[in-house]
């Protein structure tokens, strides 16, 4: 049971492109603005978002009944 295991199939996919628009969003618009002498800075910490929509990919993996793990490497 994901974090996302309540929402249907359309609001799961919804969601993705959600998360993809923002992640694109904060990794290509500027991450500073200025106007009348004040001057603000973004941050550019995209890992909350990739592990959100790491979550969404993994529920909607499970359901199409994918791999939901990484595979397992032996040292």
């Amino acid at each position: 049971m994901g974090i996302y295991s309540h929402l249907s199939i359309e609001q799961l996919q919804a969601k993705r492109d959600t998360y993809l628009a923002a992640l694109e969003a904060r990794l290509t618009l500027p991450t500073t603005a200025s106007g009348e002498g004040r001057s603000v800075q973004f941050g550019q910490a995209p890992a909350d978002i990739e592990r959100q929509l790491r979550a969404v990919n993994e529920e909607l993996a499970r359901r199409s009944g994918g791999v939901t793990r990484g595979p397992i490497y032996l040292a």
